[in-house]
C-alpha cells in the first residue's frame, strides 16, 4: 500500500529543521516502531541540524511504517477463516 508523501512543499521551500523535527515525530508515532526505536530517533533527532536529513529520515520513517501495514494485512489475509472485514454488496 504506497501512501503519497507530500514532496512538493519542500522542494519549493527548503524545510525549517523545526517542521523536519515534527513531521519525523508525527511518522514516528505509527506503531511499527517500538518505544525504544522512537526514543533512539528523537535523541538523534534533536542532534542534528540539517533539516534534509531529518526530513529524509522522516521519509525512510514512513516507507518502513508502510512495509509494516503491508506484512500485517498479507499476514491478516492468510489466516484461516471469515475474513474480519467481510466484502459487503454495495
Amino acid at each position: 500500500m504506497a501512501v503519497s508523501f507530500p514532496t512538493a512543499h519542500f522542494i519549493a521551500n527548503r524545510p525549517t529543521l523545526k517542521a523536519a523535527r515534527a513531521r519525523l515525530s508525527d511518522v514516528l508515532i505509527h506503531p511499527a516502531f517500538s518505544a525504544e526505536r522512537r526514543q533512539k530517533a528523537k535523541q538523534m533527532m534533536m542532534t542534528a541540524s540539517d533539516a534534509q536529513q531529518v526530513f529524509h529520515w522522516a521519509r525512510l520513517a514512513l516507507e518502513e511504517s508502510e512495509r509494516w501495514e503491508d506484512a500485517v494485512l498479507a499476514s491478516e489475509e492468510s489466516q484461516a477463516g471469515p475474513p474480519a472485514h467481510p466484502a459487503y454488496p454495495y
